[in-house]
Formats: C-alpha cells, structure tokens, sequence
C-alpha cells in the first residue's frame, strides 16, 4: 500500500468518525489544539505532514481507538 493510500483512508476515517461522533471540524481542532486548515486537509485526503503520534491523539480526541481510523489500512504486504 503506497502513502497516498494511506493518506486516503486516513482522511476519509476522521472524517467518517467525527461525523457520527456529530462533532464540528473546528471541535476537534480545539481539542487537538490544532489550526482548523491542517484537519480540512487531512480530511480532504491532502495531507500526510502529520506523525503517528498525532493521530493517535485526533483517535483519542474522537473517543475512539486507534485501529477505527486506520480502518482499511494494510500495513503488512502479504
């Protein structure tokens, strides 16, 4: 699985979790105290400048496991 798939799903599994938690985009990003454009572009698939320590803090801020927003993701080639 190359980055930009990786990238892909990320995005697309914040963005999933964070409307079912019905939580505002600028929410998460006070929680995270986080500038709101770095979640639209993760969200919009555009961005891989954050580190695996920090999406594991944008997964505990949703309330929800590590392994909900890496759904989807193979991180072993078979």
């Amino acid at each position: 699985m190359d980055e930009r798939n990786v990238i892909e799903i990320l995005g697309r599994n914040v963005h999933d979790v964070r409307c079912k938690k019905n939580m505002s985009i600028q929410e998460l990003a006070e929680k995270l105290n986080l500038e709101i454009d770095v979640l639209i572009k993760v969200e919009a698939e555009e961005y891989s400048g954050l580190n695996i320590l920090q999406h594991i803090q944008i997964a505990k801020a949703l309330g929800v496991n590590y392994e909900e927003i890496t759904k989807g993701i193979k991180f072993v080639e078979d």
